[in-house]
Formats: C-alpha cells, structure tokens, sequence
C-alpha cells in the first residue's frame, strides 16, 4: 500500500506534515480530513509518482494553439478578479464547485488563460486535491491569502461567501491603486513639463544669446556668467550628469534593499508629509478587510492575523505585526495586541474592542476597514489637493528666473546697442 505525504493545517490552525498509507490519493484525503485536518498538499512518496514529475501535457486551445498544460498559469490582477467574482457568482446561485468550473471551462466569453486554469483546478478536484490545493498547485497568482481564505471557506461550509469577499477585497485593492495612478498622472506631466522647459533653456535658448552676451558693453552680469557656466557643462557633460544621477539611485535603491537599510526605509516612509498617512490608512484597509474574512470564515484569529501580517510589503509594519502575534499568541485580546504597537490610532482600537465585546468581530472588522476606505479616498483627494500647487509654483518659478534671465540679456544688449549708436 502507497504512503502519502502531506501537509496540512489542524483543528488549531497549526501547519502540520507527515505521512499516511492508503490504497490512493482520494482514500489518504478522506483518512485526514476524518482526523479533523485540512490537506492543502498531498502527494505519493514513492519513485512511481516521482516519475510522472516532470511529465508534459499538451492540450490545444479553440484557436488551434499548443499549450504546455503543465506550465505555470500566471493571471493578471484583472483576470483573478474576474475569474473570482465569477466563480462567487455560480456557487452563490447553488453550483456546486466542480460544475461551476466546468462550466466557466466552457463559457464563450472566457478568454484562453480563464479557461486553462478552470480546467486545471477541475482536474485537481476530480483526483481528489481540495479547492485550496488545487489553487496552489494551478497557479503562483493564487497567493497564501487567496488559498487560506478559500480554505476557511471549505472548511466553514462557506465557500461561495469567502469566494465573495475575496472578490470584493480584490476590487477594492484595484480601485484604490487606479485612483493613485489616475491622481498622479497631472502631478508627473508638470514635473516632465518643468524638466523639459528647463532643459530647454539651459541648451539651447541661452547658448543662441551667448554672441550677443559677450558683445555686451561693461561685460557680462556675475548671474548671466554662471548661468551661462551651468548651460555649457550641461551641454558638454550631459552623460555624467545622467551617469551621476543614476549612480546616485542606484546606491539608494541598494540602500533600500539591504538589511539596515529597507526597515528604517520603511520605517521612514510612513512618516512623510502627506504620503506617510496616505500609506498608512491604506495599511489598515487591506489588513482590517482581511483579517475579517479570515475570521468571517471559520480561521481561528491566530493564523489569520499570521495570514493577514502579509499583505504589507513593509518590514516595520510586519515586525509590529509580530508582537501583536505574540501577545494573542500568549492569551492577550486582540485589541490589547494592537494597542502595543505604533501602527493604529485610538479610534480603531475602540472598534476592535466594540466587536470583542459583541461577539462580532469579523462585522465590526468589516465595517472599520469601509471607514478606512473612505478615509483612503479623502487623503488621496487631499495629498493630490496639496501636491498640484506645489509642483505648478516650483515650475513657476523655475520658468520665470529663466525668463527672467533672457529679458535682462536682451534689455542690457538693446541697452548697450543705443549706447554705441
């Protein structure tokens, strides 16, 4: 009889591995989930499954196309959106998980890639994988968050629930990083604008005045000569300026990345003028949103406030993160785990405290992070409020110095022109 070995998560929610001997996969599968687990992975340990390790399907699209079924599946944030709100859609109107998938396999609207991972999670089900597994294994866009969501859903019986929060979460996470990009696109044309207009007197209008500079009656003005001074080394030495430059970048994004560097960097960003509160409140949306999906779906809190420490990319936020972990770990409340850290203002930890006291966590979790949402659109609205006039006084006043330049060029030399006449 084969033995399986398995990773799965136990009634307390603890990552658990080992083996298991049982007639086939299906059989191993039943045996752990009797003992109260959750496989999430399960494979044959012996050299016949090794062997099929490795091995390369081909399948054809409609167009006709070869395709490695094997390969790696990678969605883009627009297609996992739409493949989940999708799938939350059939199961909510009573598919069962098996059918729906059949059934997007199959739909004419689907594009290729949509099809090809409903027909590979399909497949996984049909030999026996959980939904989370299969998940994993279909494809690296599914990430930990999308799989253990989907795994508290299987276990909670809910599914079709967990499979529409995910995808209201991944909605909210697109609109927010849409509406940053949108709100930057005035802000960078005035930068380019201003760099190219300076550019542009510096290289090329002042240099033409130079004849008529150096003909000027008691010489040229002390200002005009460095002026003069910066638009010649420009010209000249314009590729170690650009090689300077990105030099100087370079350090500070390796800087960044090192192991001093990135936690103080991190550290430092959320303490900027304007961006830092905006990258702060953003930090409480996702991770408020989805810790209470985690806990709406059956998670015990303690792997889902593991889970939900990742959505930040941030390695102060998460070494925070880590001693809230701690203290629930050690028997403390959650709100008590957040007031120890420097990451929530008051007014959420009066929230936290509300649902633990009503016994609706997960609601009130919910309801904070649409708070922290709305506050997100109103910090975006007035960074970018801020940020405009800004960036038009400094192009301004880069213009009108420039501008301010060429008139006394042309006023001295008219000057000195009526003189000598």
């Amino acid at each position: 009889m084969p033995n399986f070995a398995y990773q799965a998560a136990d009634a307390t929610g603890r990552d658990v591995s080992g083996t298991i001997e049982a007639p086939d996969r299906a059989s191993a599968l039943r045996l752990l989930t009797g003992k109260g687990m959750q496989p999430f992975k399960i494979s044959e340990a012996t050299a016949k499954a090794g062997a099929k390790v490795g091995a390369k399907v081909v399948a054809k699209t409609k167009a006709g196309e070869a395709v490695d079924e094997t390969a790696p599946i990678k969605l883009s944030n627009g297609q996992l959106q739409l493949f989940t709100e999708e799938l939350s859609e059939l199961l909510e109107a009573g598919m069962r998980l098996e059918a729906a998938l059949k059934l997007m396999e199959g739909s004419k609207g689907n594009t290729g890639t949509h099809s090809r991972i409903a027909r590979r999670l399909g497949n996984l089900i049909r030999e026996g994988h959980p939904f989370s597994s299969a998940l994993r294994q279909s494809s690296p866009s599914f990430g930990e968050l999308f799989c253990s969501v989907a795994a508290a859903g299987e276990a909670g019986g809910s599914l079709a629930e967990a499979m529409r929060r995910q995808a209201q979460y991944l909605a909210s996470v697109r609109e927010m990083r849409s509406q940053v990009s949108i709100a930057l696109i005035y802000p960078s044309f005035l930068i380019v604008s201003a760099i190219g207009v300076t550019v542009l007197f510096t290289t090329f209008l002042i240099p033409r005045l130079s004849v008529m500079m150096s003909r000027m009656k008691g010489g040229v003005p002390k200002s005009i000569q460095i002026v003069m001074a910066v638009s010649d080394f420009t010209r000249s030495y314009w590729w170690l300026i650009l090689a300077v430059l990105a030099l100087i970048g370079l350090g500070f994004w390796a800087w960044t990345q090192s192991k001093t560097g990135r936690p103080a960097w991190d550290r430092s960003r959320l303490k900027l003028p304007l961006l830092g509160n905006v990258l702060l409140t953003s930090f409480h949306t996702q991770f408020l949103e989805t810790l209470a999906s985690l806990s709406g779906g059956g998670l015990p809190l303690l792997k889902g406030l593991e889970l939900a420490s990742r959505v930040s990319s941030n390695l102060f936020i998460q070494k925070q993160l880590e001693h809230v972990i701690s203290s629930v770990r050690d028997g403390a409340s959650l709100s008590r785990g957040l007031e120890k850290t420097d990451l929530f203002p008051i007014r959420l930890l009066e929230m936290v405290r509300i649902g633990e006291h009503t016994g609706d966590l997960s609601g009130t979790l919910r309801r904070t992070a649409d708070r922290c949402g709305r506050e997100l659109s109103k910090s975006i609205e007035r960074m970018m409020a801020l940020m405009q006039p800004v960036i038009i006084l400094v192009m301004a006043s880069l213009v009108g110095v420039m501008a301010y330049m060429m008139i006394s060029v042309i006023f001295e030399t008219v000057s000195s022109m009526k003189a000598r006449g």
